[in-house]
């Protein structure tokens, strides 16, 4: 079973997992999980149930300067065992992904070899382990330090550094234009060697322009790009140009930018939500608005790592979960597409998608009100005499309550069990 995504080059499956196939002619899984931001002591458990039979998940997000490199080799090693230790016809040697990153202050090309050799030995324990086959793909995290971005702290950092790190080679934000440039031939170097088990190289929060410039010195095109959200949708050259070159995306913040921030446009979140039900009813299982999210990406061959401390997400982000998910129409493509937009450019969808719902007073005058989002507050609605309807427009599980007019005490309550874009005709006999 196999398709061609529209940004990643070519997908296929193996026991359930979406993978990507790079220029080298290596694979990488389309599913993942982001280690960045999780606590570290919670690192090495999520890993470990992330790999467990029923989410087979495969790839993990690193990075050298989050210093996590150790305790996810940990957290592969301890999944690898309690996976295996369910196999009814023993060990198996299972194919695990990671990630990892060259932060900005290792840039110049013994830095960044110090960087890896680093890394290297931070994972040996599951790069030794005779039931892992480690697959590690390292890629440059910033082509530089930005004094404009108000977390970087370029000379601070610098001035932080151990002794024994200065002295591999100059400050890289004293030659911003030409420090990444060794570092990339230091990769190149590391990827040939044999000595060096590296299955492919890459870059992170990189633009067009310096991509473009590795036409002129490199001796191997990056196999993967790791890119936020916004550039993927914003910056089509960037994109073209991956495609052109065969070079894999992938998307990070993918859920934190969006559907983690409802509020921020709610029409998009309404469609999601539609697209999310529509596809329950389809699947006969629950399907939330981030998975729509997830699955429109690596249904485009795009990679996924969205980070979680929490268990039922990881299930739902897992391989095997958004793995099921049916090929979507043109149209849900269209509506994911304008969602994502409305949601990173703060400019909302301009129509909002609902349910609208008549009230039918059909034996006595009542009095309507809605029951707020979930603290049950009241809001008068409408008074409706007997015979009187009243159309109104709401969401799915929004409730209602009918009082009888002359008696408050009498009342029916409703919630609103139909889809968006549905129209619910509602009877009220008090």
């Amino acid at each position: 079973m196999g398709s061609r995504g529209e940004v990643g080059g070519l997908i296929s499956f193996e026991d359930g997992i979406p993978l990507a196939h790079l220029a080298n002619n290596n694979r990488i899984p389309l599913v993942g999980l982001g280690s960045g931001n999780l606590q570290r002591n919670a690192i090495p458990r999520m890993i470990a149930e992330a790999i467990q039979e029923d989410k087979r998940t495969r790839l993990i997000d690193a990075s050298h300067g989050s210093r996590n490199e150790a305790l996810v080799a940990l957290g592969i090693s301890e999944g690898v065992r309690q996976l295996n230790s369910k196999q009814q016809d023993g060990n198996k040697k299972v194919e695990v992904h990671v990630v990892t990153k060259v932060w900005y202050t290792h840039l110049g090309y013994e830095r960044t070899k110090r960087s890896v050799e680093d890394s290297l030995a931070a994972f040996k324990p599951a790069l030794e382990n005779e039931n892992i086959d480690l697959k590690l793909h390292v890629l440059l995290h910033w082509p530089r330090c930005y004094d404009k971005i108000p977390w970087m702290n370029c000379e601070e950092e610098e001035l932080k550094l151990a002794d024994h790190i200065r002295e591999l080679g100059p400050n890289p934000s004293k030659d911003p234009e030409n420090a990444w440039k060794e570092s990339w031939r230091s990769l190149e170097d590391l990827y040939l060697s044999d000595e060096h088990p590296i299955a492919s190289i890459g870059v992170a929060n990189f633009h067009l322009h310096d991509i473009e410039l590795m036409d002129t010195f490199a001796r191997i095109h990056p196999h993967i790009l790791q890119v936020n959200l916004w550039s993927l949708i914003y910056d089509p050259l960037l994109v073209e140009y991956c495609h052109k070159h065969k070079i894999h995306v992938q998307a990070f913040n993918a859920l934190h930018s969006t559907v983690r921030k409802p509020e921020t446009a709610p029409h998009a979140f309404h469609h999601l939500q539609k697209i999310a039900i529509d596809l329950s009813s389809k699947m006969n299982e629950d399907v939330t608005a981030a998975q729509i999210i997830l699955a429109w990406l690596i249904q485009h061959g795009v990679s996924v790592i969205p980070g979680t401390t929490k268990l039922e997400h990881l299930k739902d982000n897992s391989a095997v979960a958004l793995s099921n998910f049916p090929g979507y129409t043109d149209h849900e493509v269209e509506t994911v597409a304008h969602a994502v937009e409305a949601f990173l450019s703060g400019n909302d969808m301009d129509e909002d998608i609902h349910v609208t719902v008549t009230f039918h007073a059909d034996t006595q005058d009542m009095v309507l009100y809605w029951m707020g989002h979930n603290d049950g507050e009241e809001t008068r609605v409408k008074l409706l005499r007997k015979g009187e309807t009243f159309n109104d427009t709401t969401y799915p599980n929004h409730k209602f309550r009918s009082y009888l007019a002359s008696n408050k005490d009498i009342y029916v309550e409703h919630e609103i069990d139909a889809n968006f874009g549905e129209h619910k005709h509602i009877h009220v006999d008090l």
